[in-house]
């Protein structure tokens, strides 16, 4: 009988050493991530800076009005305008006038120490890039995988995932995991995160891994989830494409 909490069934199949195949499909650099600066955000961040007639424009011109707005200050004021925006009150008034004026010259989406304010740096940079094309270019990894079960382990946690209702998705950490498998030794996610790869609690996987998506796929009689990821270069640029590693990651569910 298919268990329907993942969680319980993580912490079972744990001592039973799941084992999965992952295959990076493909790597792509892209530059903004889908969803953001909608023709609706941009009419808040219009209306967030109090631009008069913001509300009058056509939505295909709010994007465009907005780079315009920010082209009205300093690039570290408009970094500040969009900091106010998308980070908020998560940092005083005295860290953001310092990450506005390091967003104008370095790639602070990857170099930030706090790495959960790292996608929200990046989609500011977005906007900033346009207003000021001097001003580094936000660039970031598209990924696609597969991951596959090779053992009875890994089939039966992906099984209890899909069973579930709603239907989950894998953990952050556990893909990750599994992505640093492909990976060379001496890569630097790594030799920076090799406790919790090796399975200590891994809560800043999601912040590395950015708006991760999962698709159940058949792959002969084996179950497979095909992930659609993004995460900074950083991170990820050793992956290969086509390149295909066995992983054994502990389970989330788990951790603790």
């Amino acid at each position: 009988m298919i268990s329907r909490n993942p969680a319980e069934a993580a912490l079972r199949y744990r001592t039973m050493n799941p084992k999965f195949e992952i295959t990076i499909n493909s790597l792509t650099r892209v530059h903004q991530l889908p969803g953001t600066w909608t023709d609706e955000e941009c009419l808040k961040f219009l209306q967030h800076l109090d631009f008069d007639g913001a509300d009058a424009l056509a939505p295909a011109e709010r994007r465009e009005y907005a780079a315009m707005a920010l082209q009205d200050q300093t690039k570290a004021e408009a970094a500040i305008a969009l900091l106010n925006y998308v980070v908020g009150d998560k940092l005083t008034d005295g860290q953001k006038q310092n990450l506005a004026e390091e967003m104008t010259t370095d790639r602070m989406w990857e170099q930030y120490v706090d790495l959960t304010l790292h996608e929200s740096i990046f989609n500011a940079q977005v906007l900033l890039h346009q207003a000021f094309p001097s001003a580094p270019r936000p660039e970031i990894n598209q990924i696609e995988i597969n991951l596959r079960a090779i053992d009875p382990a890994a089939t039966s946690y992906l099984n209890n995932l899909a069973a579930a209702t709603p239907a989950q998705l894998i953990p952050e950490a556990i893909v990750l995991r599994c992505i640093a498998a492909a990976m060379p030794p001496d890569a630097i996610l790594n030799r920076l995160f090799d406790e919790q790869l090796a399975g200590a609690p891994f809560p800043e996987a999601e912040a590395i891994l950015w708006q991760t998506r999962g698709e159940v796929v058949s792959d002969g009689d084996k179950p497979a989830r095909k992930i659609s990821l993004y995460s900074p270069i950083r991170w990820t640029s050793p992956l290969e494409e086509e390149r295909t590693a066995e992983c054994s990651p502990v389970m989330e569910g788990a951790e603790g």
